[in-house]
């Protein structure tokens, strides 16, 4: 039977089946990178920011489209990370925005809510580019507009028709793209999302939605600080427990088995009891200080899907630590707080200045919810954010809009655009901060201006271009927009971008950040290096720790 309504029901199975077969070629996207280096991070990046609409909408069933597409749109926008995922949570804003006052979507609907995302996509660019993720979605949607489609199969069909001949036109639109042999990353993305939407339209779903949350979920990476609960610790607060169980027929009979039992038991080992089932499924959330006893009985009836318990004294214990931290951090008149990854470049960072760093860089762009916590730790009339990436940009500004919305003290937040590490080092080294505000940006600003970038990693496949050849597992030397270096050698590759960068003559200054692969060797064969072949540069090598980039090259 064809489609001719959606309703949140539908559209929240459309959606995850979209993020579960974005995931499943998260690594092709990734590797389509202008540049054959190893930071490719556009898939994992929209994946991320698609996670945080599905979790925002994890709950909830009988709802209206309007209303479920607020909290899909807000849960993206809070979990962007990368131009690509910032991008493409405005797409999900703009739609929210097209279907409102809706309960359920046509076909006509649809296509009006569409359209709305594009242009709210468009304009969270400066500048727009075609032959990105931009021309593939504006072009779906100018087909789908063209054409009239009775059921959303054959929308979908003509849709993704479509924005597959936008994507395989895209390097005719953006020279560099066929230069570099690839398609757009973020189209590709794009469409893989809504490839995934028709799957579960059509009926054939990437996966179950009553076991999606394990599979879409996030990995938790939470580095736990075990100085707050050592062996002479008391559990004060007990174990949060949650776990979705599966039914079994061979245990129980499924149609007939009533949840009170269960409930009952819980409350006699825990609180804060929260129990429902639905259908061949039974969620359970209780903090008790018996977990293990709530597993072993909870278990005759079924078998787990998903299992977490967590300490709850310790996670007490962490929130203290981490909030008398916070209440130390006294008014400041201007605050800056810096994004770099590594644990040399943390230290540093906040040596020359920033006050709180925010963790992430290639392959691991920060979401602009990460910039916004950031923000509630600082107390100050100015703050600064220095994204030092590219692809970081966006996010922070997309925080610095939320954060004002929500601000009571109007603290200024302005984002000076340093957009590698070795802007964001140069511009954090010349400021005294005990000048005003306006000064501080205003010669970060400057010192960005005059900064030179260079990087050395590992190229992750061949690329030919006009007066280089690339070759895979090679080191190359770049800057943000070009190849400048190909050499089995590193120290080969350092020393042809050194002597390929522009105005390499008139500086003075190289600051060198290493990465974790870098021994003390390879830094003295370096230095020895700079000293044959330029001897007028002055320089200093810093321990960055960075994973990705051998060398970070600040050239001033």
């Amino acid at each position: 039977m064809s489609i001719t309504q959606l309703d949140a029901k539908a559209l929240k199975e459309a959606f995850i089946s979209g993020l579960l077969n974005l995931k499943e070629h998260k690594e092709e996207v990734d590797s389509l990178n202008v540049f054959p280096v190893p930071d490719g991070d556009t898939g994992t990046n929209m994946v991320m920011t698609m996670e945080g609409g599905t979790h925002a909408v994890q709950d909830g069933e009988q709802e209206r489209i309007d209303d479920f597409l607020k909290r899909f749109a807000r849960g993206v926008l809070l979990g962007a990370r990368g131009n690509s995922g910032v991008i493409l949570s405005q797409f999900f804003k703009g739609l929210s925005v097209g279907a409102d006052q809706k309960e359920t979507l046509t076909v006509p609907d649809f296509i009006c809510a569409f359209q709305k995302g594009v242009e709210k996509a468009y304009e969270s660019v400066i500048k727009p580019t075609e032959g990105t993720m931009l021309t593939v979605m504006r072009e779906g949607a100018e087909a789908m507009q063209r054409n009239t489609a009775g059921s959303f199969e054959e929308l979908f069909t003509l849709l993704l028709t479509e924005m597959n001949r936008s994507l395989i036109n895209t390097p005719e639109l953006l020279p560099v793209l066929k230069e570099a042999g690839v398609i757009d990353s973020g189209g590709a993305g794009f469409v893989y999302i809504f490839e995934g939407m028709q799957n579960a339209l059509c009926g054939n779903p990437g996966a179950s939605v009553q076991t999606v949350y394990d599979k879409a979920g996030k990995a938790s990476s939470r580095q736990i600080d075990v100085s707050a609960f050592d062996a002479d610790s008391e559990l004060e607060f007990g174990y949060c427990t949650e776990f979705i169980l599966q039914l079994q027929n061979a245990k129980v009979d499924i149609p007939s088995f009533d949840i009170a039992g269960i409930i009952s038991y819980l409350e006699s080992v825990g609180n804060s009891i929260v129990a429902v089932k639905d259908d061949d499924l039974v969620k359970v959330h209780v903090h008790t200080f018996r977990p293990g006893d709530v597993l072993n009985y909870c278990q005759q009836f079924g078998e787990y899907l998903t299992l977490k318990i967590e300490n709850m004294s310790l996670q007490h214990n962490e929130t203290l630590i981490v909030k008398e931290k916070e209440e130390q951090m006294a008014h400041q008149d201007v605050a800056i707080i810096a994004c770099v990854s590594g644990i040399g470049l943390e230290r540093y960072f906040k040596e020359i200045g920033a006050d709180v760093i925010v963790q992430g860089g290639q392959t691991s762009n920060p979401s602009a919810e990460d910039f916004v916590a950031a923000l509630k730790k600082i107390d100050a009339d100015t703050v600064i954010i220095l994204p030092c990436n590219s692809n970081i940009v966006m996010a922070a500004e997309q925080a610095a809009e939320l954060a004002k919305e929500a601000d009571t003290k109007q603290t200024r937040i302005v984002v000076v655009k340093a957009k590698t590490v070795a802007e964001g080092y140069s511009a954090l080294s010349m400021i005294d901060k005990s000048q005003d505000a306006d000064i501080i940006i205003r010669d970060m600003e400057d010192a960005i201006k005059h900064v030179a970038s260079g990087l050395i990693t590992t190229a992750v496949r061949d690329v030919d271009y006009p007066d280089l050849s690339v070759k895979k597992g090679d080191y190359i030397g770049l800057d943000r927009e070009q190849v400048y270096s190909d050499s089995p050698d590193r120290l080969t590759a350092v020393k042809g971008l050194l002597e390929k960068m522009p105005e390499i003559n008139e500086k003075e200054v190289l600051a060198v950040f290493y990465g974790k692969s870098v021994d003390q060797d390879t830094l003295d064969a370096f230095k020895s290096m700079l000293n044959d072949s330029f001897p007028w540069l002055e320089y200093g090598f810093i321990d960055g720790g960075q994973d990705v980039y051998d060398f970070i090259l600040a050239l001033e």
